[in-house]
């Protein structure tokens, strides 16, 4: 059973992420190119998910990504109930960034396109 330091660090955590991805902060500035892929990505959006959800839109995102130039994905799972996700295009200096839950249900996808590139540091919470 969680504790409540584990559940307020997982929170916390989840609530940064949704920000990051959400609008532009202080992290990262949301990339408005005309070619941009935000139409693409909010389709992916979804919430209450099965796990294999989230891992076919987590698959399905980087086949679209790896057609549209980007780099391979880079992830990392936080918790065991997080999986983020990064790809990144040299050309375009442009960063995709992904956040699914990893239960086996209830997950939420959200994914996210920014200008430069988002360093893992840069994602607060990050190890």
């Amino acid at each position: 059973m969680p504790t409540l330091r584990t559940v307020t660090g997982r929170t916390s955590f989840a609530l940064l992420t949704v920000a990051l991805l959400g609008g532009s902060g202080s992290f990262a500035r949301q990339a408005d190119a005309p070619d941009s892929m935000g139409t693409q990505l909010s389709a992916l959006s979804g919430s209450g998910l099965m796990l294999a959800s989230c891992q076919e839109r987590m698959q399905r995102l980087g086949t679209m990504l790896g057609k549209a130039g980007y780099g391979p994905m880079r992830s990392r799972l936080f918790d065991g109930t997080t999986m983020i996700a990064r790809w990144y295009h040299p050309e375009h200096h442009t960063t995709v960034l992904a956040v699914a839950g990893w239960q086996d249900s209830g997950n939420a996808f959200s994914a996210g396109e920014f200008a430069g590139l988002v360093r893992w540091n840069e994602l607060a919470g990050t190890p």
